[in-house]
């Protein structure tokens, strides 16, 4: 049966993450979304539905995967934040002509080719628009409408990834408590001594937690070099915290970097619920702890202080001798409370080097979608 994975039209309601990557390749614990339903449907994505401005990029992180297709064959539709499991799949396998809704929000479809295309053509999952005369069903599951939601999941993704992967042991000079949930650690980590993780945690592989850092209830992607104290924040990958200073409640890009004690507020001193900019909107999120949603390369400047409820968009540079502004657009210099633009050929500039330190290029593919969000 062809399987579609696709974005609805709520996409940048998890930006600044979203803003450069589709829904689905968003960090939801050891795996992206879609690296967990390939694991989960043993690889059988047959196509893509994306923003137009994402599919480029997204063609490039899979390649021989139909992205955004003229046309499509029946099967199932999998709304790309969602965090789904085997027996959910199964589901809505075997329940032909049917939608399905979490709430009021499209999760899932399972359609023949005529009401797939017939619900494309009229605008499909990024319209927000129903397939009319369609039998609908309610599925309970768990979306990412916003990206504290995932910082939710952590403990019971933490403990998932325990139960599938293998974990390298600590060596003797790392302390580890597992009281609260499982350390995992992927191959070819590196933690210094005197570190103390604190579970639930997962580093993913390639990183390096230095000498002395407290890592608690956190996920760590990919060729990440961590210090100091994180607590409850999921790193996508490739980025820089390696000097002391805290980082809490947050969720950080790629290719991002922390100058030394760079730290940020992620509880309020009413103790009121924290509100952060999202998609234009100032939202509640009701949660006592928020901090930090920072976009793919950005960076900070040493002693940078960001307060709770901050979202920072993509290449941004920091500068802040007290609180920054607790939104701050894409592109954006930021010096001591005042914006302006970025330049942005000294941006690529930047960016390439920073790639090539760790034997990556910054592609066409990758500038050309880059300067879009500049000019827009």
């Amino acid at each position: 049966m062809k399987m579609t994975v696709f974005e609805d039209h709520q996409a940048l309601n998890l930006e600044p993450i979203s803003v450069t990557r589709a829904v689905f390749d968003i960090r939801c614990g050891a795996e992206t979304f879609i690296e967990r339903i390939n694991r989960l449907n043993a690889k059988k994505i047959s196509s893509l539905v994306v923003r137009n401005e994402l599919a480029d990029i997204t063609r490039d992180n899979h390649p021989g995967t139909s992205v955004n297709p003229d046309t499509f064959v029946g099967g199932i539709w999998l709304n790309g934040s969602v965090l789904w499991s085997a027996d959910q799949i199964k589901v809505i396998k075997s329940t032909p002509e049917t939608v399905f809704f979490h709430g009021e929000g499209l999760v899932a479809l399972n359609l023949s080719s005529d009401a797939i295309n017939k619900w494309v053509s009229a605008g499909g999952p990024l319209s927000g628009k129903i397939p009319k005369g369609i039998l609908k069903k309610e599925i309970k599951v768990q979306k990412a409408n916003y990206l504290w939601d995932i910082l939710n999941w952590i403990p019971e993704i933490v403990q998932e990834a325990a139960e599938h992967l293998s974990s390298i042991p600590a060596n003797s000079k790392v302390a580890t408590d597992e009281s609260e949930g499982p350390v995992v650690i992927s191959e070819n980590v590196t933690i210094q001594p005197f570190t103390f993780l604190k579970g639930p945690v997962f580093i993913g592989s390639g990183s390096t937690i230095t000498a002395h850092s407290k890592i608690e209830k956190s996920i760590i992607g990919p060729g990440c070099k961590i210090g100091g104290e994180v607590h409850g924040t999921i790193f996508q990958g490739w980025s820089n915290k390696v000097h002391d200073g805290h980082l809490g409640d947050s969720f950080v890009g790629e290719w991002v970097n922390f100058g030394a004690g760079t730290t940020n507020s992620n509880l309020k001193n009413n103790y009121l619920p924290v509100s952060i900019k999202v998609n234009r909107q100032l939202i509640n999120s009701d949660l006592l702890f928020l901090g930090l949603f920072i976009g793919d390369h950005s960076k900070s400047a040493i002693g940078t202080q960001f307060n709770t409820g901050t979202n920072v968009g993509v290449g941004c540079n920091i500068i802040s001798h007290g609180f920054s502004k607790r939104h701050i657009p894409s592109f954006t210099f930021h010096y001591n409370g005042r914006n302006k633009k970025i330049d942005f050929d000294q941006f690529l500039e930047t960016a390439s080097n920073v790639k090539a330190r760790r034997d990556k290029a910054l592609t066409k593919t990758e500038i050309v979608l880059l300067r879009n969000i500049f000019l827009s």
